[in-house]
């Protein structure tokens, strides 16, 4: 499953920096930096909060087909403030 890499693509194509994400679930960017990339496991309160931040739903980072064209369109979709 490709949790970790559909995370960093959403977050991406949001515009939305690794550093902002950290800030909101009260992590270092190193840390953050490690969730998206190097750990095999995420916990569900971080996935949570990591959809919540982002403005998606959880099950999109489950998505093993995640398209170019789904990430355009959660790319448009308001990131709450």
């Amino acid at each position: 499953m490709q949790v970790q890499k559909n995370i960093a693509k959403i977050r991406e194509a949001k515009g939305v920096k690794q550093s902002a994400v950290a800030s909101f679930l009260g992590y270092s960017s190193q840390k953050y930096h490690r969730i998206e990339k190097i750990n095999k496991t995420i916990s569900t309160d971080d996935l949570n909060n990591i959809a919540l931040f982002l403005g998606v739903d959880i099950n999109v980072f489950f998505d093993d087909k995640l398209t170019d064209s789904v990430i355009k369109n959660v790319g448009k979709e308001k990131q709450p403030s």
